[in-house]
This record gives C-alpha cells, structure tokens and sequence, in this order.
C-alpha cells in the first residue's frame, strides 16, 4: 500500500516531520519499510502540496511548547497519552490571536 493512501498521511498528523527534508529522513525511511513510497523515493513530493519545511502554526502555549520539546529532544520522546491533553488545555488557556 502506498503510504499517501493512508489514514496516517490523508489525517495530516505527520505532515511537520515528513516534511523536513533532513530530519524527516529516517522517519520517511522507515515508513519505505512497510509501505510504498511515492516513485519509490524517500524524498517525495508531497501529494498535498505541502513543501519542504512546511510548519504547522501554532495556535497557542501548546504547540509552542511541544514545538520547544521536540527541537531540543530532536524528535527522539514520543508523545505521551497526556501530551495531547496538555497541549490542548495551554492552547484552550493561552491561545495566540490571530
């Protein structure tokens, strides 16, 4: 199966590392494991549009501080089963305008 045909692609929960071109690397790698990859690459264009270094923005506290941990952390915690409540709640209490 092609990996853009799945949930974990079409969701858009992936999109900030897949598209990272260095850092995303041995994620997209691992992903050529058990699915197929677009022409075959590692590096594939996005069927989204999304480019190289696409960065979701940040709606609030939350994603600043998750974007925080994952940076110094360089990707190697994975979120826990409070992590998204937490994010969520400093997001909820400190939302950035927009």
């Amino acid at each position: 199966m092609d990996f853009t045909e799945t949930i974990h692609c079409r969701s858009g929960v992936h999109c900030q590392t897949c598209r990272d071109l260095e850092r995303g690397r041995p994620w997209r790698a691992d992903l050529g494991q058990r699915f197929s990859l677009p022409d075959g690459l590692v590096d594939f264009t996005c069927p989204h549009g999304r480019p190289w270094g696409w960065r979701r923005a940040s709606k609030g506290l939350g994603d600043t501080v998750a974007k925080v941990i994952q940076t110094v952390t360089g990707g190697r915690i994975r979120p826990c089963g409070g992590c998204h409540k937490r994010r969520a709640a400093l997001n909820r209490l400190f939302p950035y305008s927009t």
